[in-house]
C-alpha cells in the first residue's frame, strides 16, 4: 500500500515532469533546424540573385535562361517553392512556375536595402535586390521565393501517440496534425497538463516570430509503465490481503476462544453486578496475563464499590437529615422560634444535649461553634447576628465542619426571610392601602360628578353660561380622573402589580390606529401631521397591545400638546433585532439641563407655552416604566429651546 500510494502521488508527476523535459530538448532541436533550413533558403536566394546571369533581365524580352536557372533550383531543392524574377516595375519576368510569367507583384512589400522574409497568406516570402554586375549601383529588380509553410511538416514527429504541429498564434494557421489544443500561448510556462495530453509548446525564431511549435503526447503512453506497474502492485496486494486473512483465520482460533471466554465472564457480571467473581486461567500466554489483570482489577473494583457504596449512605443519610432540618426551620415564623427549632434539629441530629445559642460575639469558648451573620438591609451587608454552640471540642474533619455550616447557612436563610417578609409586608401594606384608598375615595366620588354632569347637559334645562359651567366641571374632573389614573398606574408599576400581557399583534395596526384617533388634535392646530412606515416590515409581533398603544398615545399627546405650529412625523421602522417608533416634532424643544429631569415623577418644565396646558408631570414617565416591562425604552433627544424634539420608542423585536 505504501508503494502504491507513493506511485500514485509521487512517481506520476516525476514521469510527467521527465516527459516535459525531454520533449522541449526536442522542440529546442527541431527549431534549430528549421532555422537553419530557412537560413540556407535565404543565403540560397542572395546568391542566385547575385550571379551575372542576372544581368539577363535588361533583354526586352523575357529572358529563359534565368527560368531555366530558377526551374533547375527548385527542382534540386524538391520542396514546395516557386522562385520569381521581379521587375522594377513589379511584373514578374521569370519564374520557376510558367504560371507567375508577366504577372505584378505586390513590389511595395520589398526592402530594397537588404534581404528580408515576410509571411503572408500561410506563405514565407523571401527576397534579395538583384544588381548589375558591371554596376552594382544599378538596380535591376528583385529575386523572391515563395515558400510554403507546409514544408515545415518535414521536421514534426508522426506518431500516433506523439503529436506534433506548428501553429500561428494570430491567425490559429497550423502546419501537421490538428489535435483540437486550447492553449494560452501568453503563460508564462511552456508545458500543459490534462487529462489527455501532455503538451509542451516554444516559439519559433528567425522570420516566424509569432508561430509555436507545439508536442503532445498521449497521458496514457507517458504512463504506461506507470499502470503497469500499479497493475502487478494491485495484484500482488490481493496476494498478501489473501494471505492475511489465512493467517488470521489461523491465528484466531488460538486467540478468539479465550477471548470469547473472557467476554462471557464479563457479560455476566455486569449482569448480575457480582464484581466478587474470578475468571480462570488456564494458558499461560498473553491472555492469561491479561486475565490475571482483569481479576486484580475486579478485586479492586469490588473493594472500590464497597467503600464507595457506605460513603454513599452516608453523604445521603446527612442529605436526608438536611432536607429534614430545613424544612422544619423554613417552617419558622418569628427569629426566636427560628433559633430555637434549629437547636432542637441540631440537637437530634447529633444526640448532644449542651447546645445553646449566644448573642455575645467576644465571649470565649471552649467549643465548637457555627457563627451566624444576616444582612442589614439599610446599610447593605453582613453583620453578626450569634453563634450556636455544638458542644464538640473540634471537628474531626473537614466533611464534619461542612456539615455544620450547611445547617448555619440554612439558619442564615430563614432569617434574612423573616426579616425581608417583615420588611416588605409593611411597605406592601402602606402602598396597597394607598391603592385601595385612592380608587374607593377619589375615583368612585370622581365618576359620580362626570355623571352628574353629563346628566346635566343632556336632559337639564340650562341656559349656555350654566352649561359652560357644567361642561368645565365635567372637563376638571376627566382630567383629575386620569391624573389618578396616571398615579395609580404608577403605584401598580412600583408595587410589581402591572405584567405585560403578551400576544401577537399587528403593530402598524396600533400605530395607524393612534394616527387616526390624534389626528382631529392636529387639525384644529393646523399643523402638518404625517405617518410613515415606508422602512417597516409588517410582520406579526409579540407584545402587549394596550401597553404598546398607551405608550405611542403618550407620545404623540406630547408631541401634540406643545407644537404650537409647524410639523409632527410619526415614523415605525425596524431591522433583525429592534422595531422603533420615533415622534419628531418642531415644537417647543427641551434644554440639555432640562432633559434629564423629564423622565423622573411629576415633573413638568417650567416655561411659557407649557403653563397653558395642565398635566400631571406623569405621561413620560410612565411611558418609559411601560416600555421597560415591554423590553424595551423611551429616549428623547432636542437640540435646545425652540428646536423641536424626537423621542423614540424602541422594542427588542419578538416575533409571534
Amino acid at each position: 500500500m505504501t508503494l502504491l500510494i507513493y506511485t500514485l502521488f509521487l512517481s506520476e508527476s516525476k514521469i510527467v515532469n521527465k516527459t516535459i523535459d525531454e520533449h522541449l530538448e526536442r522542440t529546442k532541436v527541431v527549431i534549430e533546424l528549421i532555422d537553419n533550413h530557412l537560413e540556407s533558403l535565404t543565403k540560397e536566394v542572395k546568391f542566385l540573385s547575385s550571379l551575372d546571369l542576372m544581368d539577363d533581365l535588361l533583354a526586352e524580352d523575357i529572358d529563359k535562361r534565368i527560368s531555366r536557372l530558377l526551374t533547375q533550383k527548385r527542382d534540386d531543392l524538391n520542396l514546395d517553392i516557386s522562385f520569381m524574377a521581379v521587375a522594377p516595375d513589379s511584373t514578374i519576368i521569370a519564374s520557376s512556375s510558367r504560371d507567375n510569367l508577366l504577372k505584378k507583384y505586390s513590389i511595395d512589400e520589398l526592402n530594397v536595402k537588404n534581404s528580408r522574409a515576410y509571411v503572408k497568406d500561410n506563405y514565407l516570402y523571401m527576397h534579395s535586390q538583384i544588381n548589375a554586375s558591371f554596376d552594382k549601383t544599378k538596380k535591376l529588380g528583385f529575386l523572391v521565393l515563395k515558400y510554403n509553410l507546409k514544408n515545415l511538416d518535414l521536421y514534426l514527429t508522426h506518431n500516433t501517440t506523439i503529436h506534433s504541429y506548428i501553429i500561428d498564434s494570430k491567425n490559429s494557421f497550423i502546419i501537421g496534425e490538428d489535435i483540437n489544443l486550447k492553449i494560452n500561448f501568453n503563460n508564462k510556462t511552456n508545458s500543459i497538463i490534462d487529462n489527455n495530453y501532455v503538451v509542451v509548446y516554444k516559439k519559433l525564431s528567425s522570420f516566424l516570430n509569432d508561430w509555436y511549435i507545439v508536442y503532445a503526447v498521449d497521458k496514457s503512453v507517458a504512463l504506461e509503465f506507470l499502470y503497469d506497474f500499479i497493475s502487478f502492485m494491485l495484484y500482488i496486494s490481493i496476494v498478501i490481503f489473501i494471505l492475511i486473512i489465512y493467517m488470521s483465520i489461523k491465528q484466531s482460533r488460538e486467540i478468539v476462544k479465550p477471548i470469547e471466554e473472557l467476554t462471557a465472564t464479563t457479560d455476566f457480571i455486569t449482569k448480575t453486578q457480582n464484581y466478587s467473581a474470578q475468571l480462570n486461567v488456564n494458558s499461560q500466554d498473553e491472555i492469561a496475563t491479561l486475565t490475571h489483570s482483569f481479576n486484580n482489577m475486579l478485586k479492586t473494583t469490588y473493594s472500590a464499590l464497597q467503600t464507595l457504596e457506605e460513603e454513599n449512605r452516608l453523604r445521603l443519610k446527612r442529605f436526608t437529615q438536611l432536607i429534614e432540618v430545613f424544612n422544619t426551620i423554613i417552617q419558622t415564623k418569628s427569629e426566636d422560634e427560628c433559633i430555637n427549632v434549629s437547636i432542637e434539629e441540631i440537637k437530634k441530629l447529633t444526640n448532644k444535649e449542651n447546645l445553646h445559642f449566644q448573642k455575645d460575639k467576644n465571649r470565649a469558648r471552649d467549643k465548637e461553634c457555627t457563627n451566624l451573620y444576616v444582612t442589614d438591609f439599610e446599610n447593605d451587608e453582613k453583620i453578626y447576628f450569634g453563634s450556636i454552640e455544638l458542644g464538640i471540642e473540634s471537628f474531626e474533619d473537614k466533611n464534619e465542619q461542612d456539615f455544620y455550616n450547611s445547617i448555619a447557612s440554612m439558619i442564615t436563610l430563614q432569617l434574612e426571610r423573616i426579616r425581608l417578609i417583615k420588611r416588605t409586608t409593611s411597605a406592601s401594606k402602606a402602598k396597597s392601602a394607598f391603592i385601595s384608598n385612592m380608587s374607593h375615595e377619589l375615583r368612585t366620588p370622581l365618576n359620580a360628578i362626570i355623571g352628574f354632569a353629563q346628566y346635566m347637559i343632556e336632559y337639564e334645562e340650562l341656559d349656555e353660561d350654566q352649561k359652560d359651567t357644567v361642561k368645565n366641571i365635567e372637563s376638571s374632573a376627566q382630567y383629575l380622573l386620569g391624573m389618578i389614573n396616571e398615579i395609580l398606574d404608577i403605584a401598580k408599576i412600583e408595587a410589581g402589580k402591572m405584567e405585560a400581557h403578551l400576544e401577537n399583534v399587528n403593530i402598524l395596526e396600533i400605530v395607524q390606529s393612534s394616527y387616526n384617533m390624534l389626528s382631529p388634535l392636529v387639525k384644529d392646530k393646523k399643523i402638518k401631521f404625517d405617518l410613515l412606515s415606508d422602512n417597516f416590515d409588517n410582520k406579526i409581533y409579540k407584545t402587549d397591545p394596550k401597553m404598546f398603544k398607551q405608550i405611542v398615545v403618550n407620545l404623540l399627546s406630547n408631541a401634540i400638546k406643545f407644537t404650537p405650529e409647524g410639523s409632527i412625523l410619526l415614523e415605525i421602522y425596524n431591522d433583525e433585532k429592534k422595531l422603533c417608533v420615533s415622534v419628531k416634532d418642531s415644537g417647543i424643544g427641551i434644554s440639555q439641563d432640562d432633559m434629564k429631569h423629564l423622565f423622573n415623577d411629576f415633573t413638568q418644565l417650567e416655561n411659557v407655552i407649557q403653563k397653558r396646558h395642565r398635566g400631571t408631570g406623569l405621561g413620560l414617565s410612565l411611558s418609559k416604566k411601560m416600555a421597560n416591562i415591554l423590553g424595551g425604552d423611551v429616549t428623547l433627544k432636542s437640540d435646545g429651546i425652540g428646536h423641536g424634539t424626537l423621542c423614540l420608542f424602541c422594542l427588542q423585536i419578538k416575533q409571534g
